[in-house]
Parts: C-alpha cells; sequence; structure tokens
C-alpha cells in the first residue's frame, strides 16, 4: 500500500486506505464503551444541573449513581475485551496492544479505557470522604476529587475515541467515529475547563474557561478531519452534537425538577431551571462544524497542506467561542480573549491532525505506514 507523508491534504472518501478487520469483540466492545460513557455523561450534566437548581447532594443522589454506572460500564467493558483478547484462539488481534504482567493481552483502546474507568472509581471513593468530612454543597471542580473524576473522565473519553478510530470499514462505523467525537466535545468541558482555570487563571482580562473550550473544538473538529480525510464527516459531527446538546438540554432540567420533588427537596429561590448544557459549550458549533467541512472540501480541491487547513478551523473553532460567550454574557475582556482563543485554537488545530495521523495507523494493514 502507498505511503504518503503527514503533510497530505484531506482527502476524498472514495480513496480512503483499506482498513484491517477488527475481531467482533472489539467493535461490540467499542459500541458498549459508547453506551458507557453516554450514560456517564448523562449523569455528568444532569449532576451539574442539581447543583445549579437544588443544590444539596451527596454521593448517593441519582445524578451520581447514573455517572458511575457508566463508569462501570465502561471498566467491565474493557476488562472483557482484553480477557477475550488473551484468551482468544486464532489470529490476534490486528489492534496495536500491549502484554500486561506477562499474562493479558490489552489492546491499546480498552486498555486506556480500564486505566480511566479505575481512577474514576478510585476518585469517586475520595470524592466520597470528601463529602462526608467537608460537606456536600460544593462545586464541581473546586476539590481535588473533583479534579481527579475530570481528568480520569477525559482518559475514558479519549479511549472511546481510540476504539471508533479502529471501525472506519463502513458507514454505520464512521457515523460511530462522528457520534463518538460529538460524545467528546460536549464531555471534554470538565476537564479542559478546570485545566483552563488552574493554568491560565492568572493572565488579566482573558476567560480561561473561554480559552478551554476554544481548544476543545479545535480538537475535536481537526481530529474528525484527520480521521475521516473528507468533507462530510465534520459536518456530520455537527449533526450528532446538536442531537446529543438537544437531547441534553430537555432531559436535565426535567429530571432534576422531577428528582426534587421526589425526595423533597427545594429548588433554589434563583433557579430558573434552564438548561444549562445550552451554555456549557457554545450551542453554534454545528455551524462552525459545516464551516469545517467546507473548509476540507476546499481543501480537496485545491490540494491544500493539512496542517495550515486544521490551523485555520481551530482558529474558526476559537472565533466562535469567544464570540459566542461574549454574546451570552460571560465577564470578559473580548478583545483580550479572541485573540487568544483564536491562537490556542490554531495550535489544537495542528495537534488534532497529528493526534488523528496516529490514530489512523490502529485501522492500517501494514505497519509503520502512514495510509494514504
Amino acid at each position: 500500500m502507498a505511503t504518503r507523508q503527514t503533510t497530505d491534504p484531506p482527502q476524498r472518501a472514495d480513496t480512503a486506505p483499506a482498513v484491517r478487520d477488527v475481531p467482533r469483540r472489539e467493535v461490540t466492545g467499542a459500541w458498549f464503551l459508547m453506551f458507557g460513557y453516554a450514560t456517564l455523561l448523562v449523569g455528568m450534566i444532569w449532576d451539574g444541573q442539581w447543583h445549579g437548581d437544588v443544590g444539596p447532594d451527596n454521593f448517593w443522589t441519582a445524578p451520581h449513581l447514573l455517572l458511575y454506572s457508566g463508569t462501570g460500564i465502561v471498566g467491565l467493558t474493557c476488562l472483557t475485551v482484553v480477557l477475550l483478547s488473551t484468551w482468544a484462539r486464532g489470529p490476534s488481534t490486528g489492534t496495536p496492544s500491549v502484554t500486561v504482567l506477562r499474562t493479558f493481552r490489552a489492546p491499546w483502546p480498552f486498555l486506556v479505557g480500564g486505566l480511566g474507568a479505575a481512577g474514576n472509581l478510585l476518585y469517586a471513593g475520595s470524592d466520597l470522604w470528601w463529602h462526608e468530612v467537608y460537606g456536600f454543597d460544593i462545586a464541581a471542580g473546586a476539590t481535588p476529587s473533583h479534579f481527579g473524576l475530570g481528568l480520569s473522565i477525559q482518559v475514558e473519553i479519549c479511549a472511546m475515541v481510540m476504539a471508533f478510530a479502529v471501525l472506519r470499514r463502513t458507514r454505520a462505523e464512521r457515523w460511530g467515529l462522528a457520534l463518538a467525537i460529538g460524545l467528546a466535545t460536549i464531555g471534554s468541558t470538565s476537564a479542559f475547563g478546570m485545566l483552563s482555570e488552574l493554568v491560565l487563571g492568572w493572565v488579566p482580562g482573558v476567560a480561561p474557561r473561554v480559552l478551554g473550550l476554544g481548544a476543545v473544538g479545535a480538537l475535536t473538529l481537526s481530529l474528525i478531519v484527520g480521521l475521516t480525510r473528507g468533507w462530510h464527516w465534520p459536518a456530520a459531527l455537527g449533526l450528532t452534537f446538536l442531537v446529543v446538546q438537544g437531547t441534553l438540554a430537555l432531559f436535565a432540567p426535567a429530571a432534576t425538577r422531577w428528582y426534587a420533588e421526589a425526595i423533597g427537596q427545594p429548588m433554589r429561590d434563583y433557579a430558573a431551571n434552564l438548561p444549562q448544557v445550552l451554555i456549557g459549550f457554545p450551542a453554534t458549533f454545528p455551524l462552525v462544524a459545516l464551516l469545517a467541512g467546507g473548509v476540507a472540501a476546499w481543501a480537496v480541491r485545491r490540494g491544500a497542506g493539512p496542517l495550515g487547513v486544521t490551523a485555520a478551523i481551530g482558529a474558526l473553532a476559537g472565533i466562535n467561542t469567544a464570540l459566542f460567550y461574549g454574546a451570552v454574557g460571560l465577564d470578559m475582556s473580548l478583545a483580550a480573549t479572541l485573540p487568544a482563543v483564536t491562537a490556542v485554537g490554531m495550535g489544537m488545530g495542528v495537534l488534532g491532525w497529528r493526534c488523528a495521523v496516529l490514530l489512523r495507523r490502529f485501522g492500517v494493514r501494514a505497519p509503520g505506514t502512514v495510509p494514504a
């Protein structure tokens, strides 16, 4: 199979390389990873809505249990795939794998997912202890346990995307990739938001959370452009994002109100019961995804280099984030934040392309080559 340098432009779908056969256990495992993470995400968004509209909670609330149930599904899925890969007869999986404890054969996506799930449950125990010792009504991200939870969830997100990066053989699997990255876009707001607050909170006039969310949008858009090398899959990402955000926007306020009534907790006096997920990440992201698809189509026709293309896509994501939060009235200096988030977006766009080049190797037949 022909190979190209990593500076090749995005390619048409009909020139995509053949991908290796993937064992059924990994195909099924990828979809279960998505199901587990989707369950986790619903719990996480519901928990954020609960904190805003009701407030007092403990470790055993329904949103928390839903979140940790999703983590349990991810962990059990990864364990099952690793055990089946270890005991499987016939040719071993072609997915890059590692031997753990000199015994277990673990495909990388499921090793990463298992580590993320283990970390999540470990920090869940520390979160339980923190709540019991210091109290219950604490904002997410303000405690070490919440910070660890956010990073562990981000590892689970990476595992889900890695698993679907292997599955680009059929249209259904490519739609699965688009949905996985759509879920990842919304779910990554927690970890990126906390990290940006920690690292960039000292910068005067700049809203660090806007920088973090701009980085998320740039990374996910350039990632799907790099993985699919086609113009229509960024648009598919925008569609899946719209469906996921819209569904969560309908569910979270209604579930919060119902659950508060069920357990006898009053709503906060100032609670508007509006869907917080609509401002948790720019609701205008699907429009930028459409623009990214147009940029990718232009790059295919002109043979443009991918680094400039993905940097431009990242810049669009950053600009969209700054303008969106400026429009909703976030306390920030738009003059300072806009150029900063544009620069961050350009850098993350290039990083997303580089990550896509590495992930595409998970699905090619010949080892050591970057597919055309």
